[in-house]
């Protein structure tokens, strides 16, 4: 058995895998305070807050993927002379992504995600109280993300992130799903980078 494990270990160091570092699986939660709004609308974007958890796989020493699931609320207010009503819009996020190492403590992070639609409330004008909206009016689409993940004390990380989702459809209508997240979160990994004793 003891066989086995070094010829393990020095099979990853062949390939430039630091065991003492980096373990090949990482699991965190995090919390996203976040700002969104679709793009090309008359409107004011709201702070909101996402949770969420990530999995990530090392491949090499510098380069892995991530994948995960939160929970996502966006909220935006009409800045028009006839309304000012507010938007509520809900979302399950699942993200596919690479992730990039440069230093022992940075992250980076490129991939897409899936918003999987759960509902949306809102008050039109012509509307005398909130209400669902109908049926089709906002669906599940796809999306992009970019981050940058800096690892502060220990288990605790803090990252800034920029991402967007996009439905083709009519851009004529008062209800657009091109909405644009600027991000900062917290994170707490529940599997601890282990340090070298001379780190």
């Amino acid at each position: 058995m003891g066989q086995g494990g070094d010829l393990l270990i020095q099979q990853y160091h062949k390939v430039g895998f630091d065991m003492e570092y980096y373990p090949k699986w990482n699991y965190d939660a995090f919390l996203q305070f976040h700002h969104s709004k679709p793009l090309d609308a008359m409107t004011k974007g709201r702070i909101h807050l996402n949770l969420g958890g990530r999995v990530h796989y090392r491949i090499e020493k510098t380069f892995g993927l991530t994948s995960g699931l939160s929970y996502q609320r966006i909220a935006y207010q009409y800045d028009l002379p006839d309304d000012q009503s507010l938007d509520r819009l809900y979302f399950l996020e699942i993200p596919l992504g690479i992730s990039v190492y440069p230093t022992k403590r940075i992250r980076l992070g490129l991939g897409g995600q899936y918003h999987l639609y759960l509902n949306a409330t809102g008050q039109p004008p012509s509307l005398s109280e909130r209400q669902n909206y109908p049926k089709g009016t906002f669906v599940s689409s796809l999306g992009m993300y970019a981050n940058a993940e800096y690892l502060v004390w220990k288990r605790f990380s803090v990252s800034l992130s920029y991402a967007f989702q996009k439905r083709s459809y009519n851009n004529y209508n008062r209800e657009k799903q091109n909405f644009q997240r600027f991000g900062l979160g917290i994170h707490y990994t529940l599997r601890s980078l282990k340090r070298p004793k001379n780190d």
